[in-house]
């Protein structure tokens, strides 16, 4: 098949490397027959194409785990309905009930055309997976999502019936045939004493209390609704949250964020400023810039931001580029920790406080929510702590327990740079941006050494995209894409020993050229390659992929990192 295309793939890799169309027109449904056989015979004899996210496998125990099928649903007609409730409780039938990794798996089959759809799983209101659905062809698609959700224990084992939802508005109609067929399973591993996570080991180097948190709550949508349980921003001054009161022997908090962003602002990082619109009378395209920060608030002041990551999902920019490798976080998208220990003593008053998101220059829509993760004292009923003082976003607190007065000081760094060139009425649109995402949590408990736990994040998009109209209602579109997820964590003991624990290096490549007529993809050609590396306490893995129009061409992966 790639020769097929190579006349054209050579033009394509002649074009500049940086560039995408008007981004906001690229969202386009892919024709259902594209390079496929429409004979009813070859459609049910051709097996479903596997796609799949490039990510490291998950570090497991050499016990066996215990089985827990959760949900079977078809989602077809779900668009505005409530979403789908299962009842969840611990599994009895396993051997043992202390599990040292418990592993969530969502596999799906879908066959027809649809477009890319987000979705949700919450359990008690607690989200523990966001990820985008594969987009299918006329043959068929299958694929999986296998996420570590160790760090969310004590909800899993809580011993109670508690509700799982999973929310994913599909649509089905005479264009919109593609039904998701779905399971959900849960993996429990029995404690193995030999084994060491040494990624939930990493809170322990700062904390030493423990890396699971004791309770967590949702800071969430509550029932009934007709959607995901997740708060819509529709706009730069949107406020939204929930009241918490948190029990009064805590004396841990991190907050967890969920973001992904949608409709006008599904490529921020493309949108050119409102004044640029105004003067190429371009009020079609959507605008308020390139810059977004999701900002949070604790009863008014803000106490933490995120500077998110800029995923492309499997329907973005050109389809054909995510066919059968997907874009880097679409399939299990990244949440956000930001530590929020130093305002315990704002908190542990025993009433209740209000936690609020707003995103800087939002346009409709972002779909944001939080998971509060507390450890509590077990021999103390309460706590106390005192906050000392913020500046920018750094922080510093102490509380006081049975582990003694412990100071925590959070750090968060970020820096930012966006080009953009635009030209032709916006047709033609040139994308460089990077954000650098740096964190650190300090900790000092009485005749100890303080410890320090750093994450150095950096994610980096360029983007080159030209559309040409054909005439006809048809246009050619053209787009090259380059999508980076790189972090270091490391841990500073004492006087400033420097402990490497982990690194990651993921970047993507993708070319791509797509005729459209009437909105519908009916031709074209996308080449996508990654590299990705992951190191970290004798562990490595590293995978070198290629691929053209669902078609793999080449796949190196190995355990020895040079």
């Amino acid at each position: 098949m790639a020769s097929a295309f190579r006349p054209l793939l050579l033009f394509l890799l002649l074009l500049p490397l940086s560039v995408t169309a008007n981004l906001h027109k690229s969202k386009t449904l892919l024709k259902s027959s594209l390079f496929s056989s429409t004979t009813t015979s070859h459609l049910n004899d051709t097996p479903p194409t596997t796609y799949f996210e490039v990510t490291k496998p998950i570090r497991l125990p050499k016990t066996q785990p215990c089985v827990y099928p959760i949900l079977h649903h078809d989602f077809g007609y779900t668009y505005g309905k409530p979403p789908v409730l299962a009842e969840y409780i611990p599994p009895s039938h396993c051997p043992s009930h202390d599990f040292s990794k418990i592993v969530l798996e969502w596999s799906a089959t879908c066959k027809g055309r649809q477009f890319d759809r987000i979705f949700g799983i919450w359990l008690g209101g607690v989200e523990i997976l966001r990820s985008c659905t594969a987009e299918p062809r006329a043959t068929g698609i299958v694929w999986s999502v296998k996420k570590d959700i160790t760090r969310y224990y004590s909800l899993l084992v809580k011993n109670q019936t508690q509700s799982l939802a999973v929310y994913l508005a599909n649509l089905v109609d005479r264009t919109y045939t593609g039904v998701y067929h779905v399971n959900i399973t849960a993996y429990y591993y029995p404690a193995e004493k030999k084994f060491n996570d040494f990624e939930s080991n990493l809170e322990n180097l700062a904390s030493g209390y423990g890396s699971r948190a004791d309770l967590i709550l949702p800071i969430s949508r509550n029932f009934p609704l007709n959607d995901g349980l997740w708060f819509e921003i529709e706009n730069s001054t949107d406020t939204e949250g929930k009241e918490i009161k948190i029990p009064q022997s805590v004396f841990r908090a991190v907050l967890e964020l969920y973001v992904s962003f949608h409709e006008s602002d599904e490529f921020w990082y493309g949108n050119p400023p409102n004044d640029y619109l105004l003067a190429h009378n371009l009020t079609d395209t959507a605008g308020n810039g390139p810059f977004r920060e999701v900002v949070v608030t604790l009863d008014g002041n803000v106490i933490g931001a995120i500077w998110p990551f800029t995923m492309v999902y499997t329907g973005g920019i050109n389809p054909l580029l995510w066919r059968p490798i997907s874009g880097i976080g679409s399939f299990d998208l990244p949440s956000y920790d930001i530590e929020i220990t130093p305002f315990l003593g704002n908190m542990l008053d025993g009433k209740t406080h209000t936690l609020q998101f707003h995103v800087t220059n939002a346009l409709n829509v972002w779909y944001i929510d939080a998971n509060l993760h507390l450890w509590l004292d077990g021999k103390n009923t309460y706590t106390e702590g005192s906050f000392f003082s913020i500046r920018s976003i750094s922080s510093t607190g102490w509380v006081k327990s049975s582990h003694g007065k412990i100071t925590t000081k959070a750090i968060q760094k970020f820096s930012y740079a966006n080009s953009m060139v635009m030209g032709n009425n916006g047709n033609v649109q040139m994308v460089n941006q990077e954000i650098r995402f740096d964190d650190s949590v300090q900790v000092k408990k009485p005749y100890a050494f303080s410890k320090e736990n750093k994450s150095l994040k950096r994610f980096l998009i360029d983007l080159y995209s030209n559309d040409m109209d054909q005439g006809n209602r048809t246009y050619l579109s053209v787009a090259n894409v380059m999508l980076g997820f790189n972090e270091n964590k490391f841990g500073v003991r004492g006087a400033g020993f420097r402990m490497p624990v982990s690194s990651l290096e993921n970047l993507q490549n993708g070319q791509g050229i797509k005729v459209v007529k009437n909105k519908l993809l009916v031709s074209g050609v996308g080449c996508t390659q990654q590299k990705y590396k992951c190191e970290g306490n004798k562990f490595c893995y590293f995978r070198n992929i290629s691929s053209s129009n669902y078609t793999i061409l080449n796949d190196e992966v190995g355990n020895a990192c040079n």
